[in-house]
C-alpha cells in the first residue's frame, strides 16, 4: 500500500474486462480524496488540474478485495446513460474487511429532476428509497407497490430520515457534503445545507425537530434544526461517527465510533461530548491495517423499547456490551461470534440478534436474561436484519450471498432462505408487520417480502439507479 497526496486530484480507471464503453461520449472527473490504495485488477491514476481520463467499466461484480471507504467498499463502478444523453456515475459500495484503501469522490453530473407529484399524506405508507448513483429519492406507495414520485437531492445520498411532526425529508449525500431538507407538501427542496467531511447517517430526534448527521470523514456531528433549516452546532472530537441514538427525551446523543471502542455521549443542547463509555479493550490501528484488514469499532447503540438499556456490538472484540443508558455505564458484556456487526431489536423488545460476520453466524440475545439464548447459521456479509408477522420472523439480508435467511423467533431456528433477485442492502418492515422491502443495489429494484408466508412476493422496478435502503416514517429504521 502506497499513501497518496490527498490534495492531488485523481481518477479512477478500472480496466478488468477490457471493454470499451463506446456508447458513452462524456467524460466524467471525479475530484478524489486518496489516503492509501490497493491494486485490483486496474489502476488508480492521478491526474493533473484539469486531465481527464477515460473510464473503463468493470464487470468484476464480487472480487476478493475492494476499495474501503471507511468500511464502505466499492465493488462496481460504471458509467451510466441517462434522458438527453446526461450521464452519470453509478458506484454502488459494498461493506467488507478487506482491502485498505479510502475513496471519497465527487461527480461531476446531470441530475435527475424531481418527479411532479401532490403533497404525500398518511406518511406510514410510503417508502423512501435512496438512489445513490441517480442522486434521488423514489417514493414507493406501499398500498400499491409502485413508485409514486423521484424527488432530485444532493451527490451520493446515503441515507433517508424523515420528520412526520414537520412534514420534512432529509438526505445525507456524502459526494458534496450536503443535506438536502425536502418539504413533503411539496416534494421541493426546501433547503441544502454543507456540513462537514462525508456525511453518512443521519437521526431524527424523538421530538421530529432536530437532526444529527455524522461526517464520518470530518469526524464531526452537525446538530440541525428541521424547523428553521440550519445548522445549530457541531461536535468535535468523534472518530469516524457512525450511527446515533438519541435519548427518549431527545437530550443526549450516543454517537458509536467505528473508528475507536468508545460510545461517546454528547449533550444537545450544549453541542459538547460529555462522557465516553468504553466497549472494550482498544486495539492498534496500525496493525489491522498492516494485516490488509478494516478497524471495526463500534456501529451502532441499540436500544431496547423503553431507553433503558442499549447494546453496542464491538467488532474488534467479539463482543456485546450492555450499556445502562441513564447512568452511562457497561453493564456486562456478552460473547458473540466473530466480528458482530450490529444489534438489531425486536419490536417487541424481546431480542437483539447480532450477525456476526466474521463467522456467519447470527446470535441471538435474550434482553431479559441477558445472555445469548442460539447462536444460528448465517451468511456472507450480513448487513440488515427485519422482524415482522407478529414479531415471529426475522430476515436477516446477506450481501455477499444475495439472499434472506429465514428466522422463526418463537424457536429460535433458520427456517429457511429467499433468494433475492439483486443484492440486497438495507430494507424496512411495514407498520403492520406484514411486508418487507429491500433495496437491492445490484438490479435497481425493491424486493417485497410477505413476512407471514415468508416469500418474495414482487420486485418493484424504476425506483432509481443504486437503491442503497429503505425507509418508512415511524418504522424501525436502520442504515449500514
Amino acid at each position: 500500500m502506497t499513501p497518496l497526496n490527498t490534495k492531488t486530484p485523481s481518477i479512477l480507471r478500472i480496466q478488468n474486462s477490457g471493454k470499451q464503453q463506446n456508447s458513452l461520449n462524456t467524460l466524467i472527473f471525479l475530484n478524489t480524496c486518496l489516503r492509501r490504495y490497493d491494486k485490483v485488477g486496474g489502476a488508480l491514476c492521478p491526474v493533473q488540474g484539469s486531465q481527464m481520463e477515460r473510464i473503463w467499466r468493470t464487470e468484476r461484480l464480487h472480487t476478493g478485495a475492494k476499495w474501503d471507504s471507511f468500511g464502505t467498499s466499492l465493488h462496481v463502478v460504471e458509467m451510466l446513460k441517462f434522458p438527453a444523453g446526461a450521464l452519470m456515475l453509478h458506484s454502488t459500495f459494498r461493506r467488507c474487511r478487506t482491502g485498505a484503501a479510502t475513496l471519497f469522490a465527487t461527480a461531476l453530473a446531470a441530475a435527475v429532476a424531481a418527479t411532479p407529484a401532490a403533497a404525500l399524506s398518511d406518511l406510514d405508507n410510503y417508502i423512501f428509497v435512496p438512489n445513490r448513483a441517480s442522486a434521488d429519492v423514489a417514493v414507493i406507495d406501499a398500498r400499491t407497490d409502485k413508485v409514486v414520485a423521484k424527488v432530485q437531492v444532493g451527490l451520493t445520498p446515503h441515507q433517508v430520515a424523515v420528520s412526520g411532526k414537520l412534514g420534512k425529508m432529509v438526505t445525507s449525500n456524502t459526494s458534496d457534503n450536503t443535506i438536502t431538507i425536502v418539504d413533503l407538501k411539496t416534494l421541493q427542496t426546501a433547503a441544502t445545507l454543507t456540513l462537514g467531511a462525508m456525511p453518512e447517517h443521519i437521526e431524527i430526534s424523538p421530538h421530529g425537530d432536530v437532526l444529527a448527521v455524522g461526517n464520518i470523514d470530518a469526524g464531526t456531528v452537525s446538530l440541525v434544526s428541521l424547523k428553521e433549516n440550519r445548522e445549530l452546532r457541531r461536535v468535535s472530537g468523534l472518530h469516524e461517527p457512525h450511527n446515533m441514538t438519541f435519548s427518549p427525551n431527545g437530550k443526549l446523543l450516543y454517537v458509536s465510533n467505528l473508528g475507536a471502542e468508545f460510545v461517546s455521549v454528547v449533550d444537545v443542547a450544549a453541542g459538547k461530548i460529555i462522557n465516553e463509555i468504553s466497549i472494550g479493550a482498544p486495539k492498534a490501528m496500525a496493525a489491522k491495517g498492516s494485516q490488509g484488514e478494516e478497524y471495526q469499532g463500534i456501529i451502532n447503540v441499540t436500544p431496547t423499547p423503553d431507553g433503558r438499556h442499549g447494546f453496542a456490538a464491538y467488532g474488534e472484540g467479539d463482543a456485546l456490551a450492555v450499556l445502562d443508558l441513564r447512568t452511562q455505564k457497561t453493564l456486562k458484556t456478552i460473547s458473540v461470534g466473530d466480528t458482530p456487526w450490529r444489534a438489531y431489536a425486536t419490536a417487541d423488545g424481546k431480542f437483539m440478534i447480532v450477525p456476526n460476520n466474521g463467522d456467519k453466524t447470527v446470535s441471538i440475545i435474550s434482553t431479559s436474561s441477558l445472555k445469548e439464548v442460539a447462536r444460528l447459521k448465517g451468511a456472507a456479509d450480513m448487513t440488515g436484519v427485519n422482524t415482522g408477522a407478529s414479531e415471529s420472523t426475522a430476515m436477516v439480508l446477506s450481501r455477499g450471498e444475495n439472499k434472506a435467511i429465514v428466522i422463526d423467533l418463537r424457536k429460535l431456528t433458520v427456517a429457511g432462505e429467499i433468494a433475492l433477485p439483486g443484492t440486497p442492502e438495507t430494507g424496512v418492515t411495514t407498520l403492520d408487520g406484514k411486508k418487507l422491502y429491500v433495496a437491492l443495489s445490484s438490479s435497481n429494484q425493491v424486493a417485497v417480502i410477505d413476512m407471514e408466508k415468508r416469500t418474495l412476493v414482487g420486485a418493484i422496478g424504476g425506483v432509481g439507479e443504486g437503491p442503497w435502503g429503505a425507509h418508512i416514517a415511524g418504522a424501525g429504521n436502520y442504515c449500514h
